[in-house]
Order: C-alpha cells, then structure tokens, then sequence
C-alpha cells in the first residue's frame, strides 16, 4: 500500500475507461493492427479520498503496461477503473458491488487489485462464481490464499467449491510481519515493544505476525491491544502504560486512513522521544499524508513493503523511466510498480488464452487457467510465478526508515534493505 502525493483524478465517477491504441508489437507478440475487438481490464483500487494517493499509482502503473502492450493478438486493450472507496476510505461493501458491476461486463477478462485486503476478501467469492481473474499488486493477508497459517480454511471458504481466481504479485503477513520482527530484533536491538493494530483484515494480521515473531525470536511484548479505528482518536493511555512497561519502539498494523501514524504523533505526549523507533507495514510506508499525522515525530518510523524495491530491480528500470514522464518522478511509488507487474501476467496471460483458443477471444476461464500457468515470467518486479494457491513465489520484504518531517519528501524514503524469505532463517541483504 505504498503512496505517492500531487495525484489528479482520473475519475470522478465510479469508472472511467481508457482505451489503448495500438503501438507496435505487445507483450504478447500481438499485431500492430487491433481490428478483432476490445478486451477491458478492470482496476479496483480507492480512487478518491485519503486513500486515493494509495489506490492511484496502480492504475496508473496498469494503464502504462497496456499502453506500452499495444494491441493483443489483434485485439486492443481497453482499461476500465473502479473506485472502492466511500466516504474516503476502502470500503470492502463497495468493492463487492465493483466486483458485481464488472461481472456484467462481458469484455472484461481480468482485474488488476484490489488495494486492500479486507476487500479482496469481499471479491473473491464473486470472481470465483464468474470465473474472473484478479491480479491484486497489493494484498498481503494469507488467508485469502491459504487454508492454513491460522486461517482455519478460509480460501477454500471464500471460493466455495469454484477454481481459484486469484492470484498476488506481492508476498504475505506471514513474511510481512516477522520481516519487521527480523529488523526490530536484529538491526535495531529492540528487546521491548508495544504491539497496536486497526483491528482489520490486514492489520490485525501483521500485527499478529510480528508479534508471533518477536517473541520466537525472544523479544517481549510488553503490551499489545486492538481498537476500532473508527470510535478511538486517543491512543495515549495504551502509549503510557507501554512506556511504562519499558517499550523500546511500538508496531502498529494498520493504514494511513485507519489513524495508523496518529499513534506515533502521540508517543510524544507520554515521554517517547522520536529517537523510538515506531514501526508498521506498507500501509504507512511513504505516505505523506502518514507524515502529517506523524509531524515532528516522523524521523525513525520503520516500514515494510511486501515487494522488492523498484530501484533496485534491474528490469524495472524502463518502465520506472516511463513512469516518471508520464506521472512525474514524485509519484512513483512500490505498488505502481507492482500493478504494472500485475497487469503484465494479465496481459500474458491472455494472450496464451487467445493462443489456446484459435486466436479468437478467450472466456474468462481460459485466461485463468493460463494465469495460473504463470511461471519464470519476465516482469518488472523480476521473475514471476504463482504457486497453486496463486502465491507469489518469490517472497521478497523491503523496509524502509522515514529520516524528514516533510511530507514533500515522503516519496523519498531510504530503503534500508530486503528480507527473501525463501530461505529460512530469511536472508537480509542491502542497507541504506
């Protein structure tokens, strides 16, 4: 959930559609011709309100890998946007109605999101039932993939007998959150912290998980609490009894739009210097909107994302390139890169469809059955594949430190490092 600031709208409705002429050979192999039809990805994403700098950079980073696609085997990619948000904030209710309204559009093969994961908790059952693809750039939460991890068989629930139509480009809380727990305990030598969460979907999660960690590492908690974001705007009395306790830093899982930077804000009031170290996952990292909730407090404020750094992925560096021309330097963020990615095994993968299918147009079945064939796939976040969950199967976490006070600056953020967590112990590499 990494954001960028200085966005324009590209809606002001619940949709917009931007067709994409062709332009030379695709990522398919496709004509410079488009004369077959239209085939239309859809993006859900917040689009409008606080979480709009979050949700943009990925439909920006979609219509840029259509745009540089071309036409697809003769037929021309058109990309339609859906804005999950109400009222300023993701809103799983309304990226289920999203999700309704896309079904009804027989053109639309594919989507590229959600952001969040509690909303892709509430597309996934009805992706399933009309066999629509989704590529989320974003979604961290296992158990929208996995019966397992302590998810008491909720994937298998949520696709209710159907083939699995989902699949993420980034990896998990299961990685997420202990990579953090890995930093705190290892690259900080925090011994003591202080565990808050959003109390939803992907919050809670890596605040559990890093919690997990921490203590299997040896660390201790030394207090840990969940609030409704919606009805709690003080956190100070949990912020005093941590200090109390001998918290060194404090984790808090949870975004931007859920008053996840205020808690940092407010460590000053109960004796915290902004020396402590104040941590959490993509949904702060560099938000500039975190860092004026955050204010003076800012500097030394930790954040993973679930994805590899984009400056530091070679094949990234043309589309990055790109992306500045067309967004400007300042909004390039992780997740436009990674919705890039996600739109690329889309596009991919209707291609082999039409391929498969006679060079007609695909159904939607048929390009995921070839999407979730992904494997060593060229991207901009490297090499792709999905495992048979839809999984990424490289498990890469950034972090990165907040070192400016400045929101104009938040874009800027020093990466610290990556944790790949197909080797266990994790392996950390890098440094600021």
């Amino acid at each position: 959930m990494r954001p960028f600031h200085g966005w324009k709208p590209l809606v002001v409705a619940a949709s917009v559609l931007l067709g994409v002429a062709a332009c030379g050979g695709s990522s398919g192999g496709g004509s410079s011709t488009a004369s077959k039809g239209t085939i239309t990805i859809a993006v859900d994403s917040p689009l409008s309100g606080t979480e709009a700098s979050q949700g943009q950079p990925i439909a920006n980073g979609v219509q840029l890998a259509a745009q540089q696609a071309g036409a697809v085997k003769g037929y021309t990619i058109q990309v339609k946007t859906y804005d999950d948000a109400v009222q300023g904030t993701h809103d799983p209710q309304k990226g289920a109605q999203n999700m309704q309204a896309i079904s009804s559009d027989s053109t639309v093969l594919g989507v590229v999101g959600p952001l969040n994961s509690n909303v892709g908790k509430a597309m996934i059952p009805i992706a399933a039932q009309n066999s629509i693809t989704m590529i989320s750039p974003a979604n961290t939460n296992q158990c929208l993939t996995r019966d397992d991890l302590g998810c008491a068989g909720a994937a298998s629930q949520l696709r209710n007998g159907k083939p699995n139509p989902y699949f993420r480009v980034t990896t998990i809380d299961t990685n997420q959150g202990p990579a953090m727990a890995e930093y705190a305990y290892n690259q900080l030598k925090l011994r003591k912290v202080a565990v808050g969460s959003d109390n939803e979907t992907y919050g809670k999660g890596i605040a559990d998980t890093f919690v997990s960690e921490f203590q299997k590492l040896g660390g201790q908690v030394v207090a840990h609490q969940n609030f409704d974001w919606q009805t709690t705007d003080n956190f100070s009395p949990f912020l005093q009894a941590a200090k109390n306790a001998g918290a060194q830093g404090v984790y808090w899982g949870g975004v931007t739009a859920t008053k996840s930077c205020i808690p940092r804000q407010q460590m000053q009031g109960v004796g915290f210097t902004a020396d402590t170290p104040y941590m959490g996952g993509d949904g702060i990292a560099t938000d500039p909107n975190c860092v004026k909730a955050m204010g003076a407090m800012t500097p030394n404020t930790y954040a993973s994302v679930a994805s590899p750094d984009p400056a530091h992925i070679s094949a990234a560096k043309s589309m990055v390139d790109a992306y500045n021309k067309k967004y400007g330097e300042q909004n390039l963020t992780a997740y436009a890169v990674t919705g890039y990615a996600s739109a690329q095994a889309l596009i991919n993968g209707i291609s082999k469809a039409i391929d498969a299918n006679g060079g007609n147009k695909p159904t939607r079945q048929q390009v995921r059955d070839q999407v979730a064939k992904t494997n060593n796939l060229s991207t901009v976040v490297g090499s792709l594949g999905f495992d048979k969950v839809g999984d990424n199967t490289t498990k890469i976490v950034s972090v990165y430190k907040y070192t400016s006070a400045d929101p104009a600056q938040a874009a800027k953020t020093p990466w610290q490092g990556q944790y790949d967590f197909a080797s266990q112990p994790p392996k950390f590499s890098g440094g600021a």
